[in-house]
């Protein structure tokens, strides 16, 4: 599980660090100045924008899609593509697959026979 790209060692090791920084009286105070900090970037007119544009930048692509008029096409493009992704990963492969070990069978055995000789 990572958290802004820290993972749970890295923050138990923060905490630790915080804790033996500040102590207790002063990790309550820095956790209630923290989250006034959160609360005022949430509520800012500044945040607001920043989560619109970004939610208008995720959907950017389907609304294109949408205006073209091709969303079938796309559709029928995924549908084709899961197809052949489910053909390659299909144990279909495996009659080749065999086929090739035959002929590295038959290969060392001639080699072998060879040696023997």
């Amino acid at each position: 599980m990572q958290l802004l790209g820290i993972g749970p060692l890295e923050l138990l090791l923060i905490a630790v660090i915080a804790i033996i920084v500040l102590g207790p009286k002063g990790m309550v105070n820095g956790a209630r100045e923290a989250g006034k900090l959160i609360r005022k970037v949430i509520k800012s007119p500044i945040w607001t924008e920043i989560v619109d544009t970004s939610r208008e930048i995720r959907e950017f692509p389907q609304k294109l899609a949408r205006e073209a008029g091709i969303e079938k096409d796309l559709e029928d493009l995924r549908k084709s593509t899961r197809g052949t992704l489910n053909r390659i990963q299909a144990p279909e492969i495996s009659p080749i697959v065999n086929q090739q070990d035959e002929v590295t069978k038959e290969k060392s055995t001639q080699k072998n026979g060879e040696k023997q000789e």
